[in-house]
């Protein structure tokens, strides 16, 4: 021990001797310390940094680039990309670069990195895009902030360089949106009474009663039935009535083979927010085994579960069309999944007469005439339009209705 002793005084004496030691001492405790500061840096940015990341697939990217445009917050990016068109719909040509750039907001330190990812393609077939991320950081902000940002983009796109409702579209598993539609006039649609009236009223009624629902423990959901002959107006009236309430249209083809009840369920819960969820020729789901092999697709309980089941969506009205109505098992238009049946069927010459106004406004006498001709025939809306538009610049023409002396009983779809 003495020897030991000896040899360790010896040694640490040396400064040489010392200094290794530290070293050594210094490596060991290195990568303890290294993941001690990684570690702390780690909380310290989550505390003190929000993010959101966003991808193109989704509406809240386009409302968040629009946003970005509207505040010109990267007017002063020394790197942009130009792009085909518009980078995201409701924005210009070009578009930030790829990678990081920073800006100020009302006090904020924000961080925008995009990332373009060539091999990964969203959108239709028709209509492929590179997949891109947007990853949107605040310093000392809330989330709240960023979906702030998000939700004026969405307010913006509603007024700026709108033609009517928003189209959205399933793609895979998320919506698209894929164009706008032009409004409809709740009036255009050919009725003999007041139908028409009374559904809007209704889903206006239906739009601002989440308390009412809420107040009575009843899921804020109500569904509406379209049934009537090809031609008469079913997919109009779903126009109008996302138009006259300033709805979005989320449209679903539960024929599709491709479609799942998982998919049907998780999307009617995702459809974006402020829109019907339209569901045409509900009757395709109807179609059954052919030759012993297992239909694909979506099921009839999996549609009704999407309807109203325990994790159906909420806050969105559902409108389901079809052309035959008898084909409907009773279970899917009983009250609580279809509470509202609306019947559009052809119509008389009186109001023929108010579509030939439309054409030929002034043109009393003719009008007159073209009522008296089509008698007590009635028509589909589609027919007198056809024969309107074929003749619309021959009002007398028009008015002799010889295209129309026999109703057809099936005309082309709307």
């Amino acid at each position: 021990m003495e020897i030991l002793d000896q040899f360790l005084t010896n040694s640490l004496s040396s400064e040489f001797f010392a200094g290794g030691l530290a070293l050594g001492v210094l490596g060991v405790l290195a990568p303890s310390l290294r993941g001690v500061f990684l570690s702390l840096n780690r909380v310290i940015q989550r505390r003190i940094w929000v993010s959101l990341t966003l991808d193109n697939r989704s509406a809240a990217y386009r409302h968040f680039c629009i946003w970005m445009e509207q505040n010109a917050v990267l007017s002063h990016a020394r790197h942009i990309r130009m792009t085909d068109g518009k980078w995201a719909r409701g924005t210009r040509g070009y578009a930030p670069a790829p990678g990081r750039h920073w800006f100020f907001w009302r006090g904020y330190l924000c961080r925008l990195e995009r990332n373009i990812n060539e091999k990964s393609k969203v959108g239709s077939a028709q209509n492929q895009r590179p997949k891109e991320v947007l990853h949107v950081t605040v310093l000392f902000g809330r989330v709240q902030t960023i979906l702030g940002w998000i939700a004026d983009g969405r307010a913006i796109s509603r007024t700026r360089d709108r033609i009517g409702p928003g189209l959205h579209i399933l793609k895979g598993d998320w919506w698209e949106h894929v164009a706008d539609v032009p409004r409809r006039a709740p009036d255009s649609i050919l009725v003999d009474d007041d139908r028409i009236d009374k559904v809007i009223e209704d889903m206006r009624w239906f739009y601002g009663a989440r308390d009412w629902y809420g107040e009575r423990g009843v899921p804020w959901r109500r569904g509406y039935l379209f049934h009537g002959p090809p031609g008469t107006g079913k997919s109009s009236l779903i126009r109008a009535l996302a138009s006259e309430l300033s709805l979005d249209i989320a449209t679903l083809d539960v024929g599709r083979a491709t479609l799942t009840d998982d998919d049907l369920r998780e999307s009617m819960m995702s459809a974006p927010a402020g829109s019907l969820i339209a569901i045409e020729d509900v009757d395709a789901v109807f179609t059954r085994r052919e030759g012993g092999e297992q239909r694909v697709g979506v099921s009839f309980s999996g549609l009704l579960n999407a309807i109203d089941g325990v994790a159906a969506q909420e806050g969105r009205a559902l409108v389901m069309t079809t052309n035959h109505k008898e084909k409907l098992d009773p279970a899917l238009i009983r009250p609580g999944r279809a509470d509202v049946h609306t019947e559009l069927g052809f119509v008389g010459a009186a109001t023929a007469r108010r579509l030939f106004d439309r054409f030929f406004p002034g043109e009393d006498a003719l009008a007159l005439a073209f009522e008296q001709r089509l008698a007590d025939q009635r028509y589909s809306p589609a027919q007198i339009q056809g024969w309107l538009l074929a003749n619309s610049s021959d009002a007398y023409s028009a008015a002799q209705a010889s295209g129309l002396a026999h109703p057809a009983v099936e005309v082309a779809a709307e």
